[in-house]
């Protein structure tokens, strides 16, 4: 993305009965009766009702919208949904946001609603949900997942640039044009029309010429309508395609009127799908296939889940406790966006689902300490910089890291109050515990062929429809089409009892990390060796453990240097670059022959369809940093198998592609 514009904390004016906007000078919401402007403008002019009813069994229904707000029609649309749609269909609603409200201000603004029942239960989670303040896209989960809300916090245009979905119908209810221009802009209206179908439908209460002239433009046929109260009119717009415009009114800046479609080449497009009537098929039952198989499981698919060890979590996922954490650097990259909205939908993920209870996880607070200069320097540009909101970090002294971890710190530190740690083996068993989900423990599969439009996987065995790896660094199946070059690490951590020590009260993180003990225990560690795929326990890595435990906390190192120390080795998965690798699969061979031309002209763009394997994904390569990267990565891959929106940015979900490193490879001539 380009220099992106920021969101900025929206200033309300409450002297009059409803709350006005302080920068635009306009209310919220109608002072004459909200619900039903709601009711008339975006439910009934987009005839919601019978389109709700008519979706078709286990489709996914898409509302856009400019101007979030306080969620109002949000919540009508939600309510509207689960009153009229069939059971097994998912409502997503896209919804853009500059200036987001705080969550005293949203609680405030809830108050002043009229009173209806049906908005109760959609309040309380969007409360309960309500994101913090950093840029981007934001996925909120309701109603066990009938419904996902995606806020996306910053521009609008830019926002929807790096958006991936088909929208259905939109809702247009930023303040007025005449107070806010810049949301009605021809850019916003390019994004929506390479958004739209030629089905959608979209409605608007102002009858501005610049909306009608912008929609037009881009390939909107455009009706006046009956408004609502006193706004005698209002906007009807259908999309009939780019170009549509042609012979009608062109945008105020645009010397054609062909919609901008982001120039996506073909091995980052989504892998071509229908929706899937078989069962899919899992390999690996760590995180990482706990996590995905829950993701399928809630979108209505059956899952078999296939685990060679005796039971799930017993590898890399085994250990009894892991920091939930991202080591953020002072000014945000791509990379870290990616870490950054992962640790925040986990913690979300755990909230909802009451799993921070102490024993899947403690949402306890988490500090990194500056455990030498460079690292505290670090720290000042972070906070410096304001890139971060302090509820998702800030800075502690030393004295303040001490009383906050229960013993002494010798160093300032960064503060993270909402994260804490988590039981990889606990929360997968909780994720598994799904009746669309059969695990098969003892189950090596060994087999891997495609005939007759399915996946066989064991011989004589049922023919799957997709295949999902979640091998961690194991890819011996896949190799022959696409080699991937991921290595195992090890990782040994060391546990020791906690009966002898003053009780840690945060996870804390300097050269590794330690929890606050669980069932009397504590799990520090751990050691980072490459290449190496022994399981034994060794004295040298307990000490190691121990030394830079010390490091961190001198206190409890010294407490646990004479207890005796049990632990668990295991491999972590890393990829060339570190990051994960997620989604459909080419064949590695068609593609090197297909893209050679990029040997000689890296910015050639692409027009065609790359070589997919149909059906085969991966989930793979997460390293040390499963508990923030698993469960987004596992609705990445439901978002590709469902044909739903992204819960990230596109450029996102881009630097995960399983094909980049062939694509590098023949950029660089390799």
């Amino acid at each position: 993305m380009k220099s992106r514009i920021y969101p900025t904390q929206a200033s309300l004016d409450w002297s009059d009965k409803q709350p006005r906007s302080r920068l635009y000078d306009d209310v919220y919401f109608s002072d004459v009766d909200p619900i039903a402007e709601s009711q008339h403008v975006f439910l009934a002019a987009n005839d919601l009702y019978t389109r709700f009813q008519n979706c078709q069994a286990n489709s996914t229904f898409v509302i856009g919208e400019t101007g979030f707000g306080a969620g109002l029609n949000f919540l009508m649309a939600r309510a509207l949904w689960l009153e009229n749609s069939p059971a097994d269909t998912q409502l997503h609603f896209i919804s853009c946001e500059r200036y987001p409200l705080k969550l005293d201000d949203l609680r405030q603004v809830h108050n002043r609603f009229p009173t209806d029942n049906r908005l109760t239960a959609g309040i309380e989670q969007l409360q309960a949900q309500w994101p913090l303040m950093t840029p981007g896209f934001h996925r909120l989960c309701f109603d066990d997942g009938r419904v996902q809300l995606t806020l996306l916090y910053g521009d609008a245009s830019e926002q929807l640039e790096q958006m991936s979905a088909e929208v259905d119908c939109w809702f247009l209810d930023g303040f007025a044009p005449a107070k806010n221009p810049d949301i009605w802009s021809q850019a916003l209206f390019k994004q929506i029309a390479r958004l739209s179908h030629p089905s959608t439908t979209l409605t608007t209460y102002t009858i501005a010429g610049v909306v009608k002239r912008g929609l037009v433009a881009e390939g909107f046929s455009v009706e006046r309508i009956l408004g609502f109260g006193r706004k005698m009119e209002m906007t009807l717009a259908r999309y009939c395609g780019a170009g549509a415009g042609a012979g009608a009114v062109a945008g105020p800046n645009s010397g054609d009127l062909v919609s901008v479609k982001p120039r996506i080449q073909p091995w980052l497009s989504r892998p071509p799908t229908e929706r899937l009537t078989g069962a899919i098929a899992i390999i690996g039952a760590g995180l990482s296939g706990a996590c995905t198989a829950n993701a399928l499981a809630r979108r209505g698919y059956k899952v078999d889940l296939y685990e060679q060890h005796s039971q799930p979590a017993s590898e890399g996922s085994g250990n009894p406790q892991g920091a939930l954490y991202a080591k953020l650097p002072a000014k945000p990259t791509t990379q870290s966006r990616l870490h950054q909205a992962g640790l925040l939908f986990t913690i979300q993920l755990l909230k909802r689902q009451g799993w921070n209870d102490g024993t899947t996880a403690s949402l306890c607070g988490l500090l990194q300490l500056g455990l030498d200069e460079k690292e505290r320097i670090r720290f000042e540009k972070m906070i410096a910089g304001g890139e971060y909101p302090p509820e998702l970090l800030h800075r502690v002294s030393r004295e303040e890291a001490s009383l906050l971890a229960g013993t002494e710190c010798n160093v300032p530190a960064i503060y993270f109050p909402n994260s804490g740690w988590v039981s990889p083996p606990r929360l997968t068993a909780k994720l598994l515990e799904h009746p669309n989900i059969t695990v098969h423990c003892g189950h090596k599969i060994e087999h891997l062929e495609r005939h007759h439009g399915g996946w066989d996987i064991i011989e004589a065995g049922p023919l799957y429809d997709a295949v999902i790896f979640c091998t961690a660094w194991r890819t011996d199946l896949i190799d022959p089409i696409h080699r991937l070059g991921l290595k195992p690490i090890r990782g040994q951590t060391t546990w020791g009892p906690a009966h002898n020590t003053a009780a840690l009260k945060r996870v804390v993180c300097g050269n590794g990390y330690v929890s606050p003990p669980l069932d009397g225990q504590y799990c520090f560690g751990s050691s980072f060796i490459i290449a190496d795929q022994s399981t034994d326990i060794r004295q040298q890595e307990h000490r190691h453990n121990l030394e830079i435990l010390t490091e961190s906390l001198p206190q409890l190192g010294a407490a646990l240097s004479s207890e005796p120390l049990t632990g668990k080795a295991a491999q972590r998965a890393g990829s060339r670059d570190y990051m994960p690798l997620v989604g459909g699969l080419c064949n590695q061979k068609q593609l090197q022959l297909q893209y050679a031309a990029l040997s000689t002209d890296a910015r050639q763009i692409f027009e065609d369809d790359a070589p997919w394997l149909s059906g085969l994904y991966v989930n793979l390569g997460h390293g040390s940093k499963g508990l923030i990267s698993c469960p987004l990565s596992a609705e990445i891959i439901a978002a590709q198998i469902h044909a739903e929106p992204y819960p990230v940015e596109q450029e996102l979900v881009d630097i995960l592609s399983p094909q980049r490193f062939t694509i590098r490879g023949l950029i660089r001539g390799e």
